[in-house]
């Protein structure tokens, strides 16, 4: 018992100087220092595989503890509010034996719960509403467009970032989808990572189906359709706030069908054996193109509830 002690205290220790070297990349680093960011989750995560949850916890507070080193302790708690309940979470998932899915499903909640956490926490020390966070940003923003400005001359793009009213508003609408979004690309990355790890250390981690074989839960489809009822109606009745949340959850489930679309259309294209190269280019074109982008969200639900690829329910004839 004693020997597995120590060697639990060791290993936890070494992780959570890991977990402390990948914030500071992400930090102080350019470019890498992101995805080095949104990594920090897996030492906590392999903490809690190899000993479990309790010592998952201690190595997740002792990063944050040696953080405070290097930054301000408000800082540091924030990033470990904000990431190491979704280290835990994911190590516990993965314990549990979840489903591919239903683990980056659940280290996605787990993200959007520490994101809201922090935003919590930084209202209660500091007295900063999200409102003024986004004032503040955008601030930032305009001064360092007006530096832009200066050395390059004028465009649309920095003429945008001036316009303050336009830009906050685009912000709120937009916050939630990102949010979703970097929950999901960060649940996604960091499964992948793990389960290459895993496989070094002699466990096997179920894979992902291929692209081309992604299919969404029906409610993502249900949900798309009341949350554009709810805007429609929030605009012929006159309430701001129900048309609010309508476009903003419309538009993070928006960004979810298009990757259905995508799927489909990778399928279509492995289907008749062409290269991988055309699936990119036509996934690209959709994208950039207004008609076809707004067209996908349609296409995605219609593939979620009548499984057009027959993925989830097989051949309507074999039923």
């Amino acid at each position: 018992m004693t020997q597995y002690n120590t060697r639990a205290l060791v290993e936890s220790a070494l992780l959570a100087v890991i977990g402390m070297i990948l914030v500071l990349l992400g930090k102080y680093v350019p470019l890498i220092g992101f995805i080095a960011l949104l990594l920090w989750p897996l030492p906590s995560a392999l903490v809690v595989l190899r000993h479990g949850m309790r010592w998952g916890v201690m190595a997740s507070i002792l990063t944050a503890l040696c953080l405070t080193l290097f930054m301000n302790w408000i800082t540091a708690f924030g990033l470990w509010v904000q990431f190491g309940l979704t280290g835990l979470t994911f190590g516990y998932a993965v314990t549990k034996q979840y489903s591919p899915a239903k683990i980056i499903v659940v280290t996605s909640i787990a993200f959007l719960i520490g994101a809201f956490s922090w935003l919590l926490f930084t209202y209660l020390l500091t007295g900063h509403t999200p409102m003024q966070l986004i004032d503040e940003l955008l601030r930032a923003w305009q001064t360092s467009a007006e530096l832009t400005e200066r050395v390059l001359g004028t465009n649309p793009f920095v003429d945008m970032i001036q316009d303050f009213d336009t830009m906050k508003a685009l912000l709120i609408r937009l916050l939630p989808s990102g949010l979703v979004l970097s929950a999901l690309f960060q649940s996604y990355l960091n499964y992948e990572v793990l389960r290459r790890v895993l496989s070094r250390l002699g466990h096997n981690l179920e894979p992902l189906p291929p692209f081309s074989r992604w299919i969404l839960p029906e409610y993502i489809a249900h949900a798309t359709i009341i949350s554009c009822m709810a805007a429609e109606l929030g605009i012929r009745y006159n309430l701001p706030l129900v048309e609010q949340a309508g476009q903003s959850v419309f538009t993070a489930l928006s960004l979810l069908l298009l990757i259905e679309t995508a799927s489909v259309i990778s399928y279509y294209i492995s289907k008749h054996d062409l290269p991988k190269f055309f699936s990119a280019l036509a996934i690209f074109y959709v994208i950039a193109n207004p008609v076809l982008n707004v067209l996908s969200v349609f296409f995605g639900i219609i593939d979620i509830l009548f499984d057009v690829r027959q993925l989830r329910y097989g051949y309507l004839n074999d039923m």
